[in-house]
């Protein structure tokens, strides 16, 4: 009965530690407040992003990516 008791202290000992890398997932998580950009709704096309900037009176965030900036280096 003493060798069970032990085992089951072992093991609560055990499952009690924290877990490394969950520790490392919680520390590299984004906060919710480093995610707002996401609620943001994006367009894919100019065309309904000028049509919608005009009815609203807002500006154009115009964010081209199509070119590899490393590629003239």
């Amino acid at each position: 009965m003493k060798r069970l008791g032990l085992a089951v202290l072992l093991w609560m000992a055990a499952s009690a530690q924290a877990d490394p890398l969950a520790d490392r997932a919680a520390a590299i998580k984004p906060a919710p407040a480093e995610l707002a950009w996401m609620r943001i709704p994006w367009l894919t096309s100019l065309v309904e992003a000028e049509r919608i900037a005009q009815a609203e009176n807002r500006p154009i965030l115009f964010w081209n990516v199509d070119d590899d900036p490393l590629e003239r280096c």
